[in-house]
């Protein structure tokens, strides 16, 4: 993924190229129009400016490992290429010379833009993960936004322009309304985000009016330019004040770690102090301090196993978490490679749980969700075997030295187990039923991790098509 996103932005940086060798042709020609020429600066300034920009991005993506830089990287390319065809510099026209293409680049690059911003802004608020709804409302609304493009063919100049920007602004305001409804990060963050998306969409606004009052097409396009800097400075901060809460979090850790140091080398100079006094009193102090740090060192104990199980245990169903799964799948993954065993995964879903949510009210869902995880935890009976909560009404059990036959059993007793039971919920009678993916990792080539959650999941979603109450097995070796 990281090399994909290295090479488009490579790419976009020769278009830059390009583009700057275009520019300076038409300022050779325009050398007697002093408002042309002023343009034409202001142009190469621009891209100049987005050129470095992207540059910075990537750069920093590159340093610090973020897929986000990367995303960020190219929307700052698109989005100045986009606005340098709408200021009358034609990319396309290095490759093709059809009318129909170019006819189309403008809006294209436009809205290409706008959907590279829907990425980063879902791994920048961590919308696939926590937010699923609004995930979908970003993908169903940038599949629009690629669908409305061949109507440009369609239309003049002008009414491809007002549809470009209502594109732009549906998307905007699209964003405005997830980032809104957003808990996992810092409510400052969240709040300069929202800020970003206001300024752009008033920008959007005066560009509407400028163009409605007929102002030439290089006052609109430099209004563009306008809006283009000043968010590529809000976005600049905001990622460095991500960047300073990532820091500053990681340094409180430390200080803490530091103060259990402290506390440990005030301890030992007691400890010292006390082999200064006579014997009979060295003894005695000696034992009772010892008494003591035993106690202190199994109070420690005791806050570091809690602070673990916090860490890795799911509050609600007392299975593990999302962030266990991911190390221990590793772990595992590898050791069924080095040991020649074969290793199962099954991902099991509470079917209807939306309904149950919406006709029980929520504190039932919990409570399901409660009931299943106990039943699920009573029949992993070897002490290898880990059942996880993967997120919301899903679970996820890792087998290994299992094969597809034994956890395809597993898998059946947990469906006939929760269908046999009853759920109580204050005088309702719940009546729940759960659908099952397997997928069994032996050896197969080419297979990471991540390919057998997708086996998995591929599993879980024909069991949910089937009619659900059942299990589906994904062979690795049908891939």
């Amino acid at each position: 993924m990281s090399k994909l996103l290295a090479r488009m932005v490579l790419l976009l940086m020769t278009l830059f190229l390009s583009v700057m060798s275009n520019a300076q042709e038409m300022t050779l020609m325009a050398m007697d129009k002093p408002s042309e020429q002023l343009q034409l600066n202001l142009l190469h300034i621009f891209i100049g400016s987005g050129l470095m920009l992207s540059l910075m991005c990537f750069a920093w993506a590159r340093a610090l490992r973020s897929y986000t830089m990367a995303i960020l990287a190219l929307f700052f390319a698109l989005k100045s290429l986009a606005i340098l065809v709408a200021g009358g510099v034609s990319l396309f026209t290095l490759i093709t010379d059809s009318e129909q293409v170019l006819k189309i680049e403008g809006m294209l690059l436009a809205n290409l833009s706008t959907i590279i911003f829907y990425a980063f802004t879902i791994k920048f608020l961590m919308l696939k993960k926590h937010r699923k709804n609004s995930y979908q409302l970003l993908v169903v609304i940038a599949v629009s936004m690629i669908l409305v493009v061949p109507l440009s063919l369609l239309l003049d100049q002008t009414a491809t322009w007002y549809l470009s920007h209502i594109s732009i602004s549906v998307g905007l305001l699209a964003l405005l309304y997830v980032s809104r409804s957003v808990s996992e990060i810092s409510s400052r963050l969240v709040a300069i985000f929202s800020l970003i998306l206001i300024i752009q969409l008033s920008f959007n606004a005066l560009a509407y009016l400028l163009y409605y009052w007929h102002f030439p097409a290089q006052q609109v396009n430099s209004l563009d330019m306008l809006a283009f800097w000043l968010m590529a400075v809000m976005v600049a901060y905001l990622m460095g004040r991500k960047y300073y809460c990532h820091r500053l979090d990681e340094r409180r850790s430390q200080q803490q770690v530091l103060q259990s140091i402290q506390a440990s080398d005030m301890a030992q100079q007691k400890l010292l102090a006390l082999q200064e006094e006579s014997q009979e009193q060295l003894e005695s102090r000696v034992q009772e301090r010892t008494i003591e740090l035993n106690i202190a060192l199994q109070e420690l104990e005791a806050v570091n196993q809690v602070l673990k199980e916090k860490n890795t245990l799911d509050e609600l169903s007392g299975l593990y978490n999302r962030r266990y799964y991911d190390e221990k799948i590793m772990a595992e993954f590898r050791r069924s490679r080095r040991n020649l065993t074969p290793l199962s995964i099954v991902l099991i879903d509470i079917d209807h749980f939306k309904a149950i949510n919406d006709s029980y009210g929520h504190l039932a869902g919990d409570k399901c969700i409660v009931e299943v995880a106990t039943r699920i935890h009573a029949l992993l009976r070897r002490s290898t075997d880990v059942g996880c909560r993967y997120g919301g009404e899903e679970f996820c059990l890792i087998l290994p030295e299992t094969d597809d036959k034994g956890a395809f059993t597993l898998a059946q007793e947990v469906c006939h187990i929760v269908r046999q039971e009853k759920f109580y919920h204050n005088e309702s009678v719940i009546e729940l039923t759960v659908s099952c993916g397997v997928t069994t990792y032996q050896q197969e080539s080419n297979v990471t991790p991540e390919v057998l959650f997708e086996r998995v999941d591929k599993a879980l979603y024909q069991a949910k098509q089937k009619g659900r109450d059942q299990v589906q097995v994904s062979l690795l070796s049908e891939i």
